[in-house]
């Protein structure tokens, strides 16, 4: 585990946790670098409760998470594998525009509206 500099987060997989506050109203994004994969699933994870994915990603209409730019459908979003994380896509091609030249893909979470608090 390693604490990150400037916040509270500790982070047990340090290629993999990330968090975001909003200090404005809307217009924050953090993006997610993502290795060269051509099978698996992308899940979000959020922190401090064991039952914090369905408030914190599926309800809340004030986040929009994209892959490689293009926003990813709510409705094939599902609690997975556990109350705390969002499976947001079962499988890589799913209607999602390509990865870059070296493979690589991007997860963006982008808060939309008045969203003063943080997702970790």
């Amino acid at each position: 585990f390693k604490s990150h500099p400037n916040t509270d987060i500790v982070c047990s997989h340090l290629n993999a946790c990330g968090g975001m506050t909003s200090t404005d109203k809307a217009g924050d994004t953090v993006v997610f670098r993502l290795p060269k994969m051509e099978v698996g699933l992308v899940v979000i994870c959020g922190c401090c409760g064991k039952q914090v994915a369905k408030q914190m990603f599926m309800e809340n209409l004030n986040i929009e998470i994209s892959y490689n730019s293009v926003p990813i459908r709510r409705g094939g979003w599902d609690l997975w594998p556990n109350n705390k994380c969002v499976r947001v896509m079962k499988r890589f091609g799913m209607g999602t525009q390509q990865s870059d030249r070296d493979g690589e893909s991007y997860l963006a979470v982008s808060l939309l509206n008045d969203t003063r608090g943080s997702i970790k």
